[in-house]
């Protein structure tokens, strides 16, 4: 069978499991330990899959990937459903139609800018502050990548790296860097 038919019948199965049980593809995502655009894409006849994905996509129903990739297999109840994709049907039954929540440069760009105009110029922070307060000024969580990143690619005539790091950090990963308010 080509793989263009695998992907295709995949999609007809994964779309009644979805119909049934009441989930979208940010769930399935969630779910299989996937990304939204993955299973989107599968589900649009747009994408290929891995093995790793399909095991994961039909451990999510309590079932092995030639069990869900057999039209003819008997769907799970959902009293026979892991858990977690309980927890999950739940929460789509209560939070109803997921929302996609797209975020332009402009208005992280914006949001930073009026945290930074409470600092003085020379002041010292770190990326995570920045990401701290935004989320309590504007309940807007960003990653502390996201914030670098603006940090270096459209803010960078307003913060400078110092480079001084912070060396009390334990653990696994790169140490959080200071930055600097050189302009309002």
């Amino acid at each position: 069978m080509k793989e263009g038919l695998v992907v295709e019948e995949f999609a007809k199965i994964l779309g009644r499991y979805m119909k049934k049980f009441s989930l979208e593809a940010i769930d399935i995502a969630y779910l299989a330990n996937s990304v939204k655009k993955t299973i989107s894409s599968v589900l649009d006849d747009t994408g290929s899959l891995k093995l790793e994905t399909v095991e994961a996509v039909a451990k999510s129903f309590g079932l092995r990937y030639f069990e869900f990739g057999n039209p003819n297999y008997p769907m799970p109840s959902f009293e026979s459903l892991p858990e977690k994709t309980k927890q999950r049907i739940a929460y789509r039954k209560k939070e109803g139609p997921a929302i996609e929540t797209t975020y332009t440069t402009s208005e992280i760009n914006d949001q930073i800018k009026k945290v930074l105009a409470s600092y003085q110029i020379g002041d010292e922070f770190l990326a995570n502050d920045i990401s701290i307060r935004i989320y309590e000024k504007y309940g807007v969580k960003y990653t502390v990548t996201e914030i670098v990143n603006r940090f270096r690619n459209s803010l960078q005539e307003y913060i400078e790296n110092t480079k001084r790091k912070v060396l009390e950090r334990q653990g696994r990963g790169p140490k959080p860097v200071f930055y600097r308010l050189i302009k309002k």
